[in-house]
Parts: C-alpha cells; sequence; structure tokens
C-alpha cells in the first residue's frame, strides 16, 4: 500500500470521526449553545484519529518518506558521479583533440618531409639519368665519328688506289711492268734465301 493511498484513507477516517459531533450537534435541534460532551467528544474522536494516524498511518508514512529520500540521495549521487564521468570524459575527449590535431600536424610534417625527400631523390636520379644520357651521346657520336673517319679514309684509299692505278696503267710501259717484276722476283727470292741462312 502507497502512503498516498493511506493518506487518502485516513483523510476519509478523520472526516468521518469530526462529522459525528457535527451530525449530533445538529440533530439537538441547532441549539447554539455549546455543550461540554460535544466538545469533550470531540477531542476524543480527534485523540483516537491521531492513535490510529500514530499506530497505523505514520509507520508507513515514514517508512516510504525514508525509501524516498534514499531514493532521491541516490539518484542525486548517481548524477553526481554521471556529471564528474561526464566533465571526465570531456576532458579526455579535448585531450584527444588536442593530441589529434598535434598528431595531424605532425603528420603533415612528416608527409611534407618525406614528398621533399622524394622530390630531392627523383631530381638526382633524372640528374644522374641525364648525365648518363649525355655520356652515352658523346660516346656514341665519337662512335659515330670514329666510323665517318674510316670511311672516309677507306674510300680516300680506294680513291687513291684507283687514280694510282689508272697514273700507273696509263704511265708505265710494259718494259716498266716486266722491269718491276722481276724486281719484286728478285728481292722475294732474297729475302726467302735470307730467311733460310737464319
Amino acid at each position: 500500500m502507497t502512503a498516498r493511498a493511506i493518506l487518502q484513507r485516513s483523510g476519509a477516517a478523520l472526516a468521518a470521526l469530526l462529522a459525528g459531533p457535527a451530525v449530533a450537534w445538529a440533530a439537538a435541534g441547532g441549539d447554539h449553545e455549546r455543550s461540554w460532551t460535544l466538545t469533550l467528544l470531540g477531542f476524543v474522536n480527534l485523540a483516537i484519529y491521531g492513535y490510529i494516524m500514530y499506530r497505523f498511518a505514520w509507520p508507513p508514512i515514514v517508512k516510504y518518506l525514508k525509501e524516498r529520500r534514499a531514493s532521491v540521495v541516490s539518484a542525486l549521487e548517481a548524477a553526481a558521479r554521471a556529471h564528474a564521468e561526464a566533465e571526465a570524459l570531456k576532458a579526455e575527449f579535448e585531450a584527444k583533440l588536442k593530441n589529434v590535431e598535434a598528431e595531424a600536424v605532425r603528420a603533415r610534417d612528416e608527409l611534407m618531409e618525406i614528398a621533399r625527400t622524394e622530390a630531392d631523390q627523383l631530381l638526382a636520379q633524372a640528374t644522374r639519368s641525364a648525365e648518363r644520357i649525355r655520356r652515352d651521346a658523346h660516346l656514341v657520336a665519337d662512335q659515330e665519328v670514329a666510323r665517318a673517319r674510316r670511311v672516309l679514309q677507306e674510300e680516300a684509299a680506294a680513291l687513291i688506289a684507283k687514280i694510282a692505278g689508272d697514273v700507273v696503267s696509263s704511265q708505265l710501259t710494259d718494259q716498266d711492268q716486266s722491269r718491276f717484276v722481276e724486281s719484286f722476283l728478285t728481292h722475294a727470292r732474297d729475302r726467302k734465301s735470307a730467311g733460310a741462312v737464319s
């Protein structure tokens, strides 16, 4: 039974007790004289009501009020704990947020440093590649120049041989040719005999 129900029943009982003397006074003919008996009966009714209230209604009311007070106190303590936890979480979140901002700045700086390092490495690699290409181009150019020089020398030698052949064939007589052949053969025999002696 709740305290509200107890209070409602107690109020009804008090109304019934107090209504008794009023009904008796009205039945007496509406005499306006005060009757000590009725007054005494009213006090007796009030005393009985007080005893009933004290004996039966007051302990549940006190118990209800104590329980209510305890629940309000525990709710206030829980609210204070929740508030403290919320403040702690807020402080932790703000600290983490500051850390996140610091981490973001540090990560950005690290990424910029990595990007600069990679850019420097790529530039150095490109410089080395360009130098290698330049050396290769010089080497190829030198080889092409040497090959062109050889081709020109071969063509010049062939041209000189052709011109010399034309000049020799036009200027030498049959006797000159025979004399050259004989001189060549003599020279060859001398070399052969000199090789055999040694």
